[in-house]
């Protein structure tokens, strides 16, 4: 099926399964977008094929023979004077600003458009939610600042302001080269320097981290730095890590937003270390403590005197709008020598709520939207993309599946907890899923009806994993039940109880974000009353989700199946095996025996201690096998229950923007959705 073959019946079918799928120009006719204007979803087919690599700059994933190590970018031929935005050459001109030669580093990162060399010029206008710099769609333009960057396939990375990053062989060290030259947007040097200065007075500040991340302290140990030179350091390990580069480094997993790269030279008087005054200039401020102005200070969200890396820079802010200019030291230039990004200056219009921002999507106030699109609204978009002169774009969004399902194995009733533990009532919640129909309903034919594992494009996927349970099958569903011995009650409605004989309906919660949670789950819930389960559902706020599962309060939990590429693959249990964290139920005991090395929680079974044991080699070693024993534990047992996978994510393009990939790579949190895609090399066309 394709998206713009689909009926105004379809699509206020599609609507009306929730009230949370309808925005505020819903109401007008959805006439299909021409095929000239919206470009067709992918097919099931295209969706398991890796997409291709079109930065200048080698693929590196994470095999058992190369885990982590990251190969130097190749160097560019000789390409004569640099060239800039005319913006940058007046300011040049007017003696504020040095030549570029002076502000690129001497080896700059080398990318290869898309599909043209771009224009310099334009503002770029953007809808986000809140009023951050680092918010909705202002992340998806500006991307991250980290050492390395996640390749195209979403099964290893490339480098970025590192022009090399190498794990050791024995995983007991990673050495990093960055590039020489590299500057802030202010102007100042980007040396090992900072990254020492991070390591003594950040990540060893017991009052700026209270607790080191794990991906720090392998094994218990903090890791060691090594300065080698200006522009080379190493940390070194007490214990294997080879999952650092890829998580910490690509990823912001330990790191956070900023991988280590903290202008030292601005935060420096924000430090008690530094500055004695420290907390009395807090006290000034509004704050208690200094740590909490430092901290204020260094969030990239809302400082706007906190120098940067990015390509965009935050210029002014007002309550409506938040506005960014190009960082005139930003160190990616495209193959003909032009520093990026193309685009001058990126504004944010702050909508109130996603209805409105929906409608001025729709409206045509933005030139690119993405973040905050729902596929249940595509007909919508698709119709004002045609009268704003824009496209709809459609990207996979990389997920294992869009919606999985867990039933709560630690429950505190013994009745439940030992239904919910039986792998034939998973297997039966699977096998009554009818997958074709939520695929033509929510996704109109786009997606894949597969069970929960990795996406097609891992190094780890097998096809019988995927297709586990995943058949629509209502008579070996019933079958199971039966054999549980889960009786039907006199009016055949509801499945009963082994022991008490009551009905079984499960009373649960769940936070309707990211995916078409609500929607999906209605139809769910139709499904499973087909063989006797009843599920009755709730929308409530994540803080409140989040309470409750780690209380262990819910019997029955959802999230969207995330996590499922060869860059967050069991990095941390979560739905694979048990995890402490609000995107699931399904074990919180047992995770609280894991996580505490069996100080607090419940015992698990061998069975558990297994996934848990997998989880922890895979980290320890990237051999696969370990990833293969934990997918097929999981087609066997379906821990989590999948409903539909590698679906499309809508994206709203203005014509005029070029270089901006129709398929792309995947619109998921493993890839930090565009950061693959180099959107500095996007561009206005001016005429």
């Amino acid at each position: 099926m394709d998206l713009n073959k689909h009926t105004r019946r379809d699509f206020l079918r599609l609507a009306g399964l929730s009230t949370a799928g309808v925005i505020v120009a819903a109401c007008a006719p959805a006439t299909p977008a021409p095929t000239g204007e919206a470009t067709a979803a992918p097919t099931a087919e295209q969706a398991a094929a890796p997409t291709a690599t079109t930065a200048a700059e080698p693929t590196m994933a994470p095999t058992a023979e190369q885990a982590a190590e990251a190969t130097a970018a190749p160097e560019a031929e000789p390409m004569g004077k640099y060239k800039e935005s005319p913006m940058l050459a007046d300011m040049v001109a007017a003696g504020d600003l040095p030549p570029v030669e002076e502000r690129l580093p001497e080896e700059p990162l080398v990318i290869e458009p898309y599909e043209a060399i771009g224009e310099y010029g334009g503002t770029l206008t953007v809808g986000i939610l809140s009023a951050s710099f680092r918010g909705g769609d202002i992340r998806s333009i500006i991307g991250n600042p980290y050492g390395l960057r996640i390749n195209k396939d979403a099964t290893g990375y490339v480098p970025n302001i590192l022009k090399d990053a190498v794990m050791s062989d024995d995983f007991l060290s990673c050495t990093c080269t960055m590039r020489k030259g590299l500057k802030f947007s202010d102007g100042q040097p980007l040396t090992s320097a900072n990254i020492q200065w991070w390591y003594d007075n950040v990540l060893l500040n017991t009052d700026l981290t209270p607790s080191v991340s794990k991906m720090f302290r392998p094994g218990g140990e903090v890791m060691e730095l090594e300065i080698i030179d200006d522009y080379t350091y190493r940390f070194i390990f007490k214990y294997p890590n080879p999952r650092f580069a890829i998580l910490s480094m690509a990823h912001q997993s330990g790191f956070g937003d900023n991988n280590g790269f903290v202008p030292s030279h601005y935060l420096e008087q924000f430090h008690i270390n530094f500055n004695d005054k420290a907390n009395d200039e807090a006290k000034a401020a509004g704050f208690d403590f200094w740590y909490q102005n430092y901290g204020r200070a260094n969030d990239r969200q809302f400082s706007i005197e906190r120098p940067r890396i990015e390509p965009f820079i935050p210029a002014r802010e007002t309550p409506q709008m938040l506005f960014l200019e190009r960082n005139p030291y930003y160190f990616i230039v495209d193959t003909e020598g032009n520093q990026l990004p193309y685009i001058d200056k990126l504004n944010a219009d702050v909508a109130a709520d996603l209805s409105i921002h929906d409608a001025k999507v729709v409206g045509g106030t933005y030139d690119f939207a993405a973040m905050q699109l729902r596929i249940l609204s595509y007909a919508t978009y698709a119709e004002g993309a045609t009268n704003a002169d824009a496209q709809m774009y459609l990207w996979q969004t990389g997920k294992g599946s869009e919606v999985v399902y867990n039933v709560n194995m630690n429950w505190t009733d013994d009745e439940w907890r030992e239904v919910f533990s039986d792998d034939r009532f998973r297997q039966a919640l699977s096998l009554a899923i009818n997958r074709a129909d939520i695929n033509n309903v929510i996704y109109f034919g786009n997606a894949s009806e597969t069970q929960f594992t990795v996406i097609p494009s891992s190094t780890q996927y097998k096809a019988e994993f995927a297709q586990a349970y995943a058949e629509f099958d209502l008579d070996k569903a019933n079958a199971l039940l039966d054999e549980m011995g889960l009786e039907w009650n006199a009016a055949k409605t509801h499945r009963t109880w082994p022991k008490s004989k009551t009905e079984i309906v499960i009373p649960w919660d769940l936070v309707e974000t990211e995916t078409p949670k609500g929607p999906i789950t209605e139809l769910i819930t139709e499904y499973w009353k087909t063989i006797g389960i009843d599920i009755q559902w709730k929308s409530v706020t994540r803080t409140l989700l989040t309470q409750k599962v780690l209380a262990n309060e819910e019997p029955m939990s959802l999230w969207h199946g995330d996590e499922t590429t060869d860059i967050l693959l069991m990095r941390a249990p979560k739905f694979f095996s048990p995890g402490t964290y609000d995107e699931n139920c399904w074990a919180v005991l047992w995770a609280q025996w894991y996580s505490s090395q069996g100080e607090s929680g419940e015992e698990p079974p061998q069975m558990i201690k297994d996934l848990f044991e997998w989880n922890d080699k895979y980290n320890e070693t990237f051999d696969p096998i370990y990833a293969q024993q934990t997918l097929a534990s999981q087609a066997e047992h379906i821990w989590t229950v999948g409903a539909i996978g590698n679906a499309p994510h809508p994206l709203f393009v203005r014509n005029s923007l070029k270089n901006v990939n129709p398929t792309g790579g995947y619109w998921t949190w493993d890839t930090l959705w565009t950061y693959p895609e180099y959107p500095e090399q996007w561009y206005i066309a001016q005429s």
